[in-house]
């Protein structure tokens, strides 16, 4: 017989004992339950405090973190902070660059208006000089034209023909002014059908020359011959046209055609 059946056997027949032993297991059954619950509180006391160092722990990450985002941030703000004072910075050199520039624009200014001034002056200068030009091309005329009247006259004694006198004196006059070259002169000439009393072909010039102009046919003569020849070589020619007398109307009517035609004219004597 096994322990179990012993007990069951002695407490069948002691019913005293057996109430007593309920009792007794009712108090022990109590106090287990109490201590199986506060076993269970314990544990889930225990669960709470690892929960809570976990979340403490996580808090404490979440500071380290928060720490490290503000430190961050702190760089941050000072990485601004020098951006600005670069910025500034930067705004100070355009605000010195601008005021070069500004500098520079006053500098260009003042030298275009200095440019101005010098250019208003050559355009005096270029005024007066061809003032004086006039003035010596005036005297320079008069002057050749009495040459030429004299010198015409007097040439009828040595044997040349006023055309050939004008001829020479006209080679002369270019070669020293430059106009023709020293190697060249003036001759007379046919082209296309038509006498030129003095010629040149480079440079192109044309001479009508008479003694003596009663009217303006001998320019007119002239402009004629002068289209033959641009006909004839494709480039306008130089043209002169040399008068050793003239009446007042016809030379009045003749310096008239001449400005309109670009024509150069001398007259050696006015009647």
């Amino acid at each position: 017989m096994s322990l179990v059946d012993e007990l069951i056997k002695e407490l069948e027949s002691d019913p005293e004992k057996a109430k007593k032993l309920l009792e007794k297991m009712a108090e022990l059954y109590s106090e287990l339950s109490f201590s199986l619950q506060i076993r269970k509180l314990a544990e889930k006391m225990s669960l709470m405090v690892e929960e809570q160092t976990k979340i403490w722990q996580e808090i404490s990450k979440i500071w380290q973190e928060i720490k490290a985002i503000k430190e961050e941030q702190t760089k941050i703000w000072q990485e601004i902070s020098k951006i600005w004072q670069e910025i500034k910075a930067i705004k100070e050199e355009q605000t010195k660059i601008w005021q070069e520039i500004s500098k520079i624009w006053q500098e260009i200014k003042a030298i275009k208006e200095e440019q101005t001034k010098i250019w208003q002056e050559i355009k005096e200068l270029k005024i007066g000089q061809n003032r004086l030009e006039r003035k010596i091309d005036h005297i320079y005329e008069g002057l050749s034209a009495s040459i030429m009247y004299v010198f015409g006259e007097l040439s009828q004694y040595a044997g040349m023909t006023f055309e050939e006198f004008v001829r020479k004196f006209l080679t002369d006059r270019m070669r020293r002014a430059g106009e023709i070259p020293t190697d060249r002169e003036l001759k007379p000439a046919v082209i296309e059908g038509e006498e030129i009393d003095a010629f040149l072909e480079d440079p192109l010039i044309v001479v009508e020359i008479t003694a003596h102009a009663k009217s303006p046919e001998k320019i007119e003569k002239l402009l004629r011959k002068a289209e033959k020849i641009r006909e004839a070589y494709g480039r306008e020619p130089r043209k002169i046209l040399i008068v050793q007398t003239a009446d007042k109307d016809v030379a009045k009517e003749l310096r008239r055609i001449a400005e309109r035609e670009d024509v150069e004219l001398i007259i050696g004597r006015i009647l």
